[in-house]
């Protein structure tokens, strides 16, 4: 007997079966992804007086409390001008990414957590990938990977 998770960002794509259960997860609260986010880009869990607030909660928002982007595009912000830090809002707010050095980032620390995964593991996410996002797919299909 195999368990498989199956994950979506559409929930109207997923049809719970008697045997199958649905799980929400919920993103970082705006308090936590606030501490987040700071903790990467500034150096401390909260917005010095010093800062533009504004601007640090407007990029932070961005984030959509993806702990993921919060550590990187923080990360790719920290220690840079106040000019940077407008771009990269801009940038966001309209889906573009901040820099190469943020798709790069991001890259990485997905391709990290595949490196760590056994052989028949990374094979069947490679495999998974391969599907097309938000679609149904053959439950066959998917329980034959291998």
């Amino acid at each position: 007997m195999y368990n498989t998770l199956i994950t979506t960002r559409d929930s109207s794509t997923v049809h719970i079966n008697p045997y199958g259960r649905l799980y929400q997860l919920t993103l970082s609260g705006e308090e936590d992804a606030l501490s987040l986010f700071c903790f990467y880009a500034i150096g401390q869990t909260s917005i010095p007086t010093a800062a533009d607030a504004n601007l640090v909660n407007e990029v932070q928002a961005e984030c959509r409390g993806s702990p993921l982007a919060l550590n990187v595009i923080g990360s790719s912000l920290h220690g840079e001008p106040l000019v940077a830090w407008k771009s990269a809002k801009n940038k966001l707010s309209k889906g573009y990414s901040i820099s190469d050095y943020h798709k790069d980032r991001l890259f990485r620390c997905l391709e990290s957590s595949i490196d760590f995964l056994d052989d028949v593991a990374r094979e069947c996410f490679l495999h998974l990938g391969t599907f097309p996002e938000d679609r149904k797919n053959c439950v066959n299909a998917l329980l034959h990977i291998r």
